[in-house]
């Protein structure tokens, strides 16, 4: 994702809008491999100063990743804010802070500091719905297809249930 900021450099101290889309491939997150379904859209403003660029916008994305319980690929929608700041690369020995990024010449490479944002917006664990049961931990049926037998012997094979026994509902623990 470039943005070219040639029009910003004539106007500098001026917010100057822009759009970009671009097709991301796939990404890893949280320990899946995620896709995105459609090109990641950035659109906002951008403003020079002296040798700083400020960006500012909104980024959207549609994702696919497997759901956290039962793996079926699941679309989910995100949208994130982005502000960061681009420092010019003159060449010196002057690094950048963590919350900056580093640019040279007339192009901004945006990828980094969108892919962030995004990621970061994404829920911990994706669902394809909410209820979603998963599979069975005995013998791992889809218990979104269909029942199991397991599931209504769980308490009977469970090796704490006889500690239940030894509790009065009135005692305290």
């Amino acid at each position: 994702m470039k943005l070219d900021i040639t029009k910003g450099i004539q106007r500098k101290g001026i917010d100057v809008p822009f759009e970009i889309e671009d097709a991301w491939g796939e990404d890893h997150w949280n320990g899946d491999t995620i896709s995105y379904v459609r090109p990641v859209s950035f659109s906002g403003t951008y403003m020079l100063a002296d040798e700083t660029v400020i960006v500012r916008g909104v980024a959207r994305a549609v994702i696919e990743s497997p759901c956290a319980r039962c793996l079926a690929p699941t679309e989910t929608s995100v949208e994130a804010e982005v502000s960061e700041a681009f420092i010019r690369d003159i060449g010196q020995e002057r690094e950048a802070d963590d919350d900056q990024y580093m640019y040279s010449g007339h192009v901004l490479e945006l990828d980094e500091a969108v892919r962030t944002s995004l990621l970061l917006e994404l829920p911990t664990r994706i669902l394809c719905k909410e209820d979603c049961r998963g599979y069975c931990s005995q013998c791992g049926a889809n218990l979104n297809i269909n029942e199991c037998s397991c599931q209504k012997d769980l308490t009977h094979r469970n090796p704490f249930s006889a500690l239940a026994s030894l509790l009065n509902e009135d005692e305290e623990v």
